[in-house]
């Protein structure tokens, strides 16, 4: 094989490889759009981790609550991207914001303010409800 050949089989090879980690790593249309059934897992796993930061906080462990907020995050994405899928926009924007409370109470967490934390965590807990409001046939 030339050397020629080769680069070329290469360049093809890394272009595949690209595409699929671009794919894996986006969630484009490559991938399937996430179910009703694994929403709701997605959901039960966020009322854990919140009900394992009120356990948390009743402690005044501040390791575990990190840990339990740093759950949220992840979910909520994947929540996120549930919503924009079925092209909901106020579940879209609801999600939205609960994430960036959530981020401001992982921050908070983190810095040892476990009032702030709460704070957030609170206001976080009043959109999720929102939602749940918004979509509970959909749960």
């Amino acid at each position: 094989m030339c050397m020629r050949t080769l680069l070329r089989s290469l360049a093809q090879a890394l272009s595949i490889g690209a595409l699929s980690t671009m794919a894996l790593s986006s969630g484009s249309a490559f991938a399937q759009a996430p179910d009703a059934a694994a929403h709701k897992a997605w959901m039960n796993d966020a009322s854990d981790a919140q009900e394992d930061y009120r356990f948390a906080l009743t402690e005044k462990d501040q390791k575990a609550a990190v840990e339990a907020l740093g759950k949220l995050d992840p979910l909520m994405a994947r929540t996120e991207d549930y919503w924009t899928a079925r092209k909901a926009g106020d579940g879209v924007k609801l999600t939205k914001e609960t994430r960036a409370f959530a981020a401001q109470a992982l921050a908070a967490a983190k810095g040892g303010n476990l009032t702030a934390a709460t704070a957030a965590f609170d206001k976080m807990g009043a959109t999720c409800n929102a939602c749940h409001e918004l979509h509970l046939e959909k749960r």
